[in-house]
């Protein structure tokens, strides 16, 4: 509900600038990638889950308070710095825990994915609705903005029962130390490689609105039909291939997600119409939704149970590692498409090409052939 007005927020009630904005969205997404990269540990090396997630949802909910009270920049930056701390404390045990309770781990995280995914455009939705009701009043829709995360943490507290002590036995045995990370398998090294090469070509959707703005005359009014097609072909995808991916080789799916990635990519060089640039969003929403739940299963079925949290700790560290680096050669391509005689802005699609073929390969021929469970249906 804060996001899409949180940058009109910045600009038009505290006269900010785009630059303080970009400098503010910066800093918000490192601390969030530390968070998790802490709450990933903490996990393996205390056996806690769910404390780490009630205290990341009550962060969020005083995080949205503090914004709706928030009359400089600067106070919007430390709201949001905790709204972003939070999400990473809530990442690792949602991610860890899901991969405890769930069977068919492929649908499980899809199925998150669409709830994420389906919750930010219905929050969307009614902070637009908000909007119109009562004009330019962003502290109230920052305070309705709470209501979502004070539901959650009464399910959180009432309906949900975990466990956290039921494996005693087994983490007496095996303390974390770090150390632990050399047990991780050979399988889920060869699956981070392979993260690291397909996050080079996930730079950020932004790149394609700058190719959209050079092929399609007043691209802006029509962002948020654009962005929505990205959306919701993501969520069209990530059910039925999530349940795919429970009873197929994994490795399929992963290829067929890439594969959508590259012919977005390829499209991306040649564009030159609105048709166009909608295949591009459609085969990236289509990318997200088909490898969203893959790559999360995966890493949870290759790997110890006592070393969950770590292991998704280490690939969200590569995550945010590659995709700083994707985005910052996405803004230095433009001359190497003009080297290549391409449209400047088709420069992020020339490198998204070559880490889509890339991790393509690398999953065709150095994973293809080694049967790991990790890559077996649930």
């Amino acid at each position: 509900m804060m996001f899409t007005l949180l940058p009109l927020f910045i600009i038009d009630e505290l006269g900010g600038s785009s630059k303080s904005f970009g400098m503010l969205e910066g800093g918000v997404i490192f601390l969030s990638f530390m968070a998790r990269l802490f709450a990933g540990f903490f996990i393996d090396i205390f056996k806690k889950k769910i404390p780490m997630l009630l205290a990341g949802t009550i962060l969020t909910i005083i995080s949205k308070i503090a914004l709706a009270c928030s009359g400089t920049i600067l106070f919007v930056f430390f709201a949001k710095s905790i709204d972003r701390f939070a999400k990473g404390l809530r990442q690792a045990p949602t991610d860890t825990m899901l991969a405890d309770l769930a069977t068919n781990k492929g649908f499980a995280y899809s199925l998150k994915y669409m709830m994420n995914t389906g919750g930010a455009l219905i929050g969307s939705a009614i902070s637009s609705l908000a909007m119109l009701c009562f004009p330019n009043n962003f502290r109230l829709v920052f305070a309705m903005s709470a209501v979502p995360t004070v539901i959650a943490l009464y399910i959180l507290k009432s309906k949900i029962t975990y466990n956290d002590n039921k494996n005693s036995e087994l983490t007496e045995k095996q303390k974390w130390s770090i150390k632990s990370i050399s047990l991780m398998p050979r399988d889920y090294w060869n699956f981070i490689g392979v993260i690291a090469i397909l996050m080079l070509a996930r730079f950020d959707i932004g790149f394609i609105a700058i190719r959209a703005m050079d092929t399609i005359p007043n691209y802006a009014r029509g962002v948020p039909l654009f962005t929505g097609i990205y959306e919701i072909f993501a969520v069209l995808a990530a059910i039925p291939i999530g349940k795919l991916s429970d009873r197929i080789d994994k490795r399929i799916i992963l290829l067929f997600g890439i594969f959508f990635l590259l012919v977005g990519d390829l499209v991306g060089l040649f564009a030159y119409n609105t048709i166009s640039i909608i295949l591009i969003y459609l085969c990236a929403g289509i990318h997200i939704g088909a490898t969203h739940g893959v790559i999360y299963s995966i890493i949870a079925k290759s790997t110890p149970t006592h070393l969950i949290g770590t292991a998704f700790a280490i690939f969200y560290g590569t995550e945010a590692i590659t995709l700083w680096l994707a985005n910052n050669i996405a803004g230095f391509s433009p001359q190497l498409a003009l080297s290549l005689g391409l449209s400047a802005s088709a420069g992020p699609f020339v490198i998204g090409i070559i880490a889509s073929v890339a991790s393509m390969i690398y999953i065709g021929f150095l994973l293809n052939g080694r049967k790991s469970q990790q890559y077996i249906a649930s």
